[in-house]
C-alpha cells in the first residue's frame, strides 16, 4: 500500500503540488479577505458611533439656540414695555409741565417770563 502511494505521488507530483498550493492562496485570500471585513466592520461601527454623537451634540446645540433665543425673545419683550412705560411716563410728564406753564401764565404771567429767562439765559430788557 506504501508502494501503491508513493507511485501515486510520483506520477501526479505536479498536481498533487498545485492543487496544495491552490489550497494555500484559498486559505490566504479568505483569511485576508476575513481580516479587511473584519477592519471594515470595526470602521463602520466606529463612524456609527461618532454619527451617534455628533447627532447628540447637534441636539444638545439646537436646545442650546432655542433656549438662547427665547431668553432674547422675554428680556426684548420686557425692554419693550419698559420703554412703553418710559414714554407714557414722558408724556405725562411733557402734559403736566404743559399745564403748569399754562396756569402760570394765567395765574403769573411775571413769573413765567423770569422761569423762560432762567432757563434759556435771556436778559430781561425793561
Amino acid at each position: 500500500m506504501m508502494r501503491s502511494l508513493m507511485k501515486f505521488i510520483s506520477t501526479y507530483w505536479k498536481e498533487i503540488a498545485l492543487a496544495g498550493l491552490l489550497f494555500a492562496v484559498s486559505f490566504l485570500w479568505w483569511k485576508d479577505h476575513k481580516g479587511l471585513i473584519d477592519a471594515y466592520d470595526a470602521s463602520v461601527e466606529s463612524y456609527e458611533i461618532r454619527l451617534k454623537e455628533l447627532k447628540k451634540s447637534h441636539q444638545r446645540e439646537t436646545e442650546r439656540k432655542a433656549e438662547a433665543l427665547e431668553d432674547y425673545k422675554t428680556k426684548l419683550q420686557e425692554l419693550e414695555m419698559e420703554y412703553t412705560e418710559y414714554q407714557q411716563a414722558v408724556a405725562e410728564a411733557k402734559v403736566e409741565r404743559v399745564r403748569d406753564f399754562v396756569t402760570l401764565r394765567q395765574s403769573n404771567p411775571d413769573q413765567l417770563i423770569v422761569e423762560i429767562e432762567a432757563k434759556f439765559g435771556f436778559e430781561h430788557v425793561d
